[in-house]
């Protein structure tokens, strides 16, 4: 017997099977169920085996038409069981969908099995959903690149009305290292000197980065961060705690190898969870008649 448990979930649906299934059993639910996939579009399935015990031989083609001309209907689907063979047939029947499209779970994970459904349902939510930016911020070094980025920072933030902060991070001047081989023995430094440099550094950007400020003339309001510590961790830090949706780089188109080597702003792309925009700019070089 198939029938379909009451839900109302996103496109989520329920089916138990019992017993064993019949062509009649099918002939009498598939319509059923092909009408839902028509109302929901894709959907995922929860389909619970209780005291299951197969199929007859009609029943199975039955069962194997509708997945093969079903496959791309699904998006996931949980089979909840109690049997052995139960789970080698979720796992037999894996090659003919989609990867992570099917999983198997005991009964006693039935709500294992409902978080891994609306676990996709969320996820598809969320990228159904575009919110528009609140906080950006844009990284800059005053090169040509950081200061085209900085330009579409500024329409960016005006366009959506988001928060805008100019971050410059000054490289700390750290103690110096002795080696022995390829082991450090220990740092040659002068505390009070090493803090002195580093302030007068600090204090040097941030002149810089107020004047440069001046030089946008720009009716967007901008604040403007300087702060001292290595590079990329650092831009990671201010953006986490400013809970930032989006960073944006200017960087200088590459060719070739240079495309794969490492840089900030591709270590802020793979480390952040905001969004990251990194922003080309061309010279006469990369442009081809």
């Amino acid at each position: 017997m198939l029938q379909f448990l009451p839900i109302i979930e996103g496109n989520t649906i329920a089916i138990r099977a019992s017993g064993k299934l019949s062509h009649e059993d099918y002939q009498d639910f598939l319509p059923k169920l092909e009408a839902q996939i028509k109302d929901l579009g894709k959907v995922s399935v929860l389909f619970e085996l209780a005291d299951f015990s197969g199929w007859e031989l009609e029943a199975a083609k039955d069962d194997f038409k509708f997945g093969m001309e079903h496959l791309s209907d699904f998006d996931r689907i949980a089979i909840v069981g109690d049997q052995a063979w139960e789970k080698w047939m979720t796992i037999i029947a894996k090659p003919f969908l989609p990867s992570g499209t099917v999983r198997y779970f005991n009964r006693d994970e039935l709500q294992q099995a409902w978080d891994w459904l609306r676990e996709f349902e969320e996820l598809k939510a969320l990228a159904d959903e575009i919110k528009p930016y609140k906080k950006i911020t844009v990284a800059v070094d005053y090169s040509p690149s950081s200061k085209h980025a900085v330009k579409r920072g500024l329409e960016l933030a005006k366009h959506y009305d988001a928060e805008l902060t100019l971050l410059n991070i000054v490289e700390e001047i750290i103690p110096y290292p002795v080696y022995y081989g390829d082991s450090i023995t220990g740092y040659i430094y002068d505390a009070e000197l090493l803090a002195k440099q580093n302030k007068a550094q600090l204090d040097l950007a941030k002149k810089e980065m107020e004047s440069y400020v001046k030089s946008l003339n720009t009716d967007v309001a901008i604040t403007a961060e300087v702060l001292s510590g290595n590079i990329k961790e650092t831009i990671l830090s201010f953006i986490e705690a400013q809970n930032c949706d989006l960073s944006i780089f200017g960087t200088k188109k590459k060719t070739g190898i240079a495309k794969l080597l490492g840089s900030i702003p591709r270590y802020i792309q793979n480390h952040a969870r905001c969004e990251t925009l990194i922003v080309p700019l061309m010279d006469a070089n990369d442009v081809k008649e």
